[in-house]
C-alpha cells in the first residue's frame, strides 16, 4: 500500500489537486443527489449511535488522506456513499413528503445531472464522438481501440515461427491491456498475457524461461521511453507494430507501440521482481 499510496501521489497528489478532489466528491452520485448524502452525515451523526457516527468518521478520515495523497482520483471514496445515500433518504423521508414540491425538484434535478454525467462516464456516445469527454472522464475513452490492439498483437504473435512462440510471452505494460488480451483475445489463439502492473504482477511472469517477450507499451505520454527500458533487460528490442484507434481519440494506448523483445540479458523468471511498476 504504501509504495502505490506513493507512486499515486506523485501522479495525482499536490496541493493543485485537493480541489479536483472536492469537486469531484460533488459528482461522485450524480450533482444533485448532493443534498441526499450531506442529509446522510447530519443523520448518523445526529443518531447518537456509536457505530452510525463511525461511519461519519471514517469519512472524514478518508476524505482528508485521499484529497492530500491521491487528489485527482476522486473516484476511491465512491464505495462510502452508498450509506450516506441510504441514510440521508431516511433523513429526508419526512422532510421531502411534508412538501411534494421539494420531491419534484430533487427529481427532476437528479434526471438532469444524472443524464449530464452518463454521457461523460458511461459509453452512450458513438466513439467518434468521446473525445471531448476524454478529458473530463478517462474512462469513456480507455477502451476504444481494444479489439485493434488484440488484432494487431495477434499478427505480431503469428508471424513469428511456431518454435519461438513455443519460448515468448506476450507483456503488457499496463494491466488494461492485459485485460484486453485476456477477455477480446480469448479464443483466438493468444495465450495469456502477463503485466507487472500494479496487482497484475502478483499473477507471475508466464513461462519463466521464455526468450522472447511481445511487449505492448502505451502512448509516450503514458509511458515515455519504454524501448529504452527495454534494452536493459534484452539484448535486441524493435517495433514490430503501432498503436492507435479508429476514431482517432488519443487515448493511454494512442502512439504505443508492440515490441519483439529477444536475446534476454538474464532468464525472464529472475527480471520478473524487477519490473514491477506501481501507477
Amino acid at each position: 500500500m504504501f509504495p502505490m499510496t506513493r507512486a499515486l501521489n506523485g501522479e495525482n497528489g499536490g496541493p493543485g489537486n485537493i480541489l479536483t478532489w472536492i469537486v469531484g466528491q460533488l459528482g461522485m452520485s450524480c450533482l444533485a443527489m448532493t443534498v441526499l448524502w450531506v442529509a446522510g452525515l447530519r443523520f448518523l451523526w445526529r443518531s447518537g449511535r456509536p457505530l452510525w457516527r463511525c461511519l461519519v468518521t471514517a469519512y472524514a478520515v478518508l476524505f482528508v488522506l485521499f484529497a492530500v495523497t491521491t487528489g485527482a482520483q476522486v473516484y476511491y471514496l465512491g464505495g462510502l456513499y452508498v450509506c450516506l445515500l441510504a441514510a440521508g433518504a431516511v433523513g429526508l423521508d419526512g422532510w421531502l413528503h411534508s412538501r411534494p414540491d421539494r420531491l419534484r425538484g430533487l427529481m427532476i434535478g437528479t434526471a438532469a445531472s444524472a443524464a449530464l454525467l452518463a454521457v461523460i462516464v458511461l459509453p452512450v456516445l458513438p466513439p467518434s464522438d468521446v473525445a471531448w469527454t476524454y478529458g473530463i472522464s478517462a474512462n469513456s475513452g480507455e477502451t476504444l481501440g481494444w479489439p485493434q490492439l488484440v488484432g494487431t498483437v495477434r499478427q505480431v504473435w503469428t508471424g513469428l515461427p511456431a518454435e519461438q512462440r513455443a519460448n515468448a510471452v506476450i507483456f503488457a505494460a499496463d494491466y488494461g491491456e492485459a485485460g484486453a488480451i485476456n477477455e477480446l483475445g480469448r479464443g483466438t489463439g493468444l495465450p495469456t498475457a502477463v503485466s507487472a502492473h500494479n496487482t497484475d504482477w502478483w499473477w507471475g511472469p508466464g513461462n519463466a524461461h521464455a526468450t522472447t517477450v511481445v511487449a505492448i507499451a502505451p502512448g509516450p505520454d503514458s509511458a515515455p521511453g519504454y524501448a529504452a527500458h527495454l534494452r536493459r533487460y534484452f539484448r535486441h528490442v524493435r517495433v514490430a507494430a503501432t498503436l492507435s484507434n479508429p476514431s482517432g481519440v488519443h487515448n493511454t494506448e494512442w502512439g504505443g507501440h508492440v515490441y519483439l523483445c529477444t536475446g534476454p540479458r538474464r532468464s525472464w523468471g529472475s527480471m520478473w521482481p524487477e519490473l514491477r511498476t506501481y501507477a
